[in-house]
């Protein structure tokens, strides 16, 4: 635990400087423990009782979960790394300060404040902390305090970030927000850039430097070889945040044709890469602002050489609208299996399911309802099956004796008792689908 000004100040610089994941996340707890004391802002309060603000660009997140983000490891050090990277870079080519906007700093300005904090000297920069959310400034407010940063010129602003104008002209030189959740969703990160980069130098620096959303196909059953990369639907960087300031928004629409080939056995995944700068990057499986999302296998039947649409949308909670190919469905006069049909194993839904794949890999129309295919994923956690590998072993067999088989591998043996609850809560979650 960091219970000393000394000791927290130690754990900064190992952060600062340690290659990536080389921090403990017992460390960086005990950073947010100290924070948290010196703030009154504890990650551990209950959510509900530190209210979000909806903007009409995206949800600002609550000073709690704000603080929480803290959490994330390999984020916070990639990030706190950026930082204080590119304030060295600016400091070494520039006579006067340096001019640093941070919007979004959450209660503990955690990009910026830990750094000045353990620096040994005065850095010569300017600093305006911009949020949303007055606890939040308040919470700042005591952290310069306690680490003894009045000396540097810092001015603190309540406001929102998408529609916040400083009192003078005034440009900076690096311009820092991580507003923002995995694809961009909810969270306003690119209105809060396409807002603020009018006032970033021409020579200035956007953190993140590249925020970059793709398009993979993944093959379903570990056997397969690994995802195959169909494009970049959208990017957010210095260049497309200053065609937004114009008012280009071409940059939010985009079409990626899938390739030629058969992908019954796969299935679309998306992705989001982050360069905070430089070198310094987060990529899937780092935290949480990279969870990769991939579409069930019968919302998106894979057509050759058709287009993928992707349109950015921006309601209360911005999000992308995708639209894949309409298929060209074959005809067909199978009945498929009802729900509550069994095979060896007496486990409902399988049957269905199963043959509901054999006929989408043949181009033929099997759709499914959200509340069935709620039930299967349902039923793969009652048998502590990962979805994707069953799914994926369903296209690759052709019997379904083949698959109850493989699945009768890989599942411990089930008594009557709790097979019928199985059963039961399964076609339970199917009612209200009216099959």
């Amino acid at each position: 635990m960091c219970q000393t000004k000394a000791q927290f100040v130690e754990t900064v610089n190992k952060l600062l400087h340690c290659q990536k994941g080389a921090i403990s996340k017992s460390e960086i707890k005990a950073m947010v423990t100290y924070l948290g004391e010196v703030t009154q802002v504890f990650t551990d309060t209950d959510m509900n009782d530190s209210p979000k603000t909806q903007t009409a660009c995206g949800v600002a997140i609550s000073p709690v979960q704000a603080a929480k983000c803290f959490e994330e490891t390999i984020r916070t050090q990639m990030f706190a790394q950026g930082v204080a990277n590119a304030i060295a870079d600016k400091l070494k080519v520039e006579i006067k300060p340096v001019r640093i906007l941070y919007a979004g700093t959450g209660p503990y300005a955690t990009l910026l404040l830990p750094l000045l904090a353990a620096s040994t000297e005065q850095l010569n920069v300017e600093i305006t902390l911009l949020d949303i959310h007055q606890e939040n400034i308040t919470a700042v407010e005591a952290l310069i305090a306690h680490f003894g940063l009045e000396s540097y010129q810092i001015e603190l602003v309540h406001g929102d970030a998408t529609q916040w104008r400083p009192n003078r002209e005034q440009q900076f030189d690096i311009i820092i927000s991580e507003t923002m959740t995995a694809l961009l969703k909810r969270e306003p990160q690119v209105f809060i850039f396409k807002h603020l980069v009018q006032y970033l130098r021409s020579d200035g620096v956007l953190i993140p430097e590249q925020v970059s959303l793709k398009t993979w196909l993944t093959p379903q059953s570990k056997q397969s070889k690994g995802d195959l990369l169909i494009g970049e639907f959208f990017c957010l960087d210095r260049e497309r945040a200053q065609a937004l300031n114009r008012g280009d928004d071409t940059c939010f629409c985009a079409e990626l044709i899938i390739p030629d080939g058969d992908w019954a056995e796969h299935v679309v995944k998306l992705t989001t890469d982050i360069q905070v700068y430089r070198d310094l990057s987060l990529h899937e499986g780092d935290c949480s602002l990279n969870i990769a999302f991939a579409f069930s296998p019968y919302d998106a039947v894979l057509t050759a050489n058709q287009a993928i649409v992707f349109k950015y949308v921006q309601p209360d909670s911005p999000d992308f609208s995708v639209i894949f190919p309409k298929p060209e469905w074959k005809q067909t006069n199978f009945k498929l299996p009802q729900p509550s049909d069994t095979g060896a194993l007496g486990l409902v839904q399988i049957k269905r399911s199963f043959q509901r794949a054999y006929l989408i890999k043949r181009g033929e129309r099997a759709a499914t309802s959200e509340q069935e295919w709620q039930a299967e994923l349902y039923l793969y956690d009652a048998l502590s099956l990962n979805s994707r590998e069953v799914i994926g072993k369903m296209y690759e067999l052709e019997r379904f004796t083949d698959f109850e088989k493989w699945l009768s591998e890989q599942v411990t043996p089930l008594d009557n008792v709790t097979i019928n609850a199985i059963n039961y809560q399964c076609l339970a979650k199917i009612t209200d689908a009216g099959t």
